[in-house]
């Protein structure tokens, strides 16, 4: 596969003018960052950008895991839309969710068969109204609840 960049130069080509001693950085049309080398011959660059950066803390501080972003002059901490923000609250949502159900399953059951104690009963009601509460966060705007503390099912 042949790669060229937008003024039509040889990507094999152009690597010769990279410095061995920089940082070389790809991210995709919205500046993230998804691959981070010394070596540019590693570097597929299609569908992104390449840049060359000095080899500074300012600059390794940087991973490929989306957290980090080019912003045309430096490497800075992600900046995400509001939608992106929104799918990361209804992950967590969704997270918080099932680790709620894990606890109240076993909990629900002790009530249901009559072998709960005061604790455990306690410890459903708490742990049913987080769950109703985290169920309630706008995930546009999202206050989360605290997780039911072990002292607040106890006497």
């Amino acid at each position: 596969m042949w790669l060229y960049s937008e003024d039509g130069k040889n990507w094999y080509e152009e690597q010769k003018n990279f410095a061995a001693d920089t940082l070389k950085i790809a991210y995709d049309q919205n500046g993230v960052i998804v691959n981070i080398s010394k070596d540019v011959s590693t570097i597929n660059p299609t569908g992104l950008s390449v840049v060359e950066l000095p080899d500074i803390t300012a600059n390794r501080r940087a991973d490929i895991y989306g957290g980090w972003m080019f912003d045309g002059k430096q490497v800075i901490k992600r900046i995400y839309t509001p939608e992106e923000l929104r799918q990361q609250a209804e992950v967590k949502k969704a997270k918080l969710l099932e680790e709620a159900e894990n606890v109240i399953t076993p909990l629900a059951r002790a009530v249901k068969l009559n072998i709960a104690t005061d604790e455990e009963i306690k410890r459903l009601e708490a742990w049913e109204l987080y769950s109703v509460m985290v169920n309630r966060v706008d995930t546009s705007n999202p206050d989360w609840p605290d997780k039911p503390a072990i002292n607040d099912w106890q006497d």
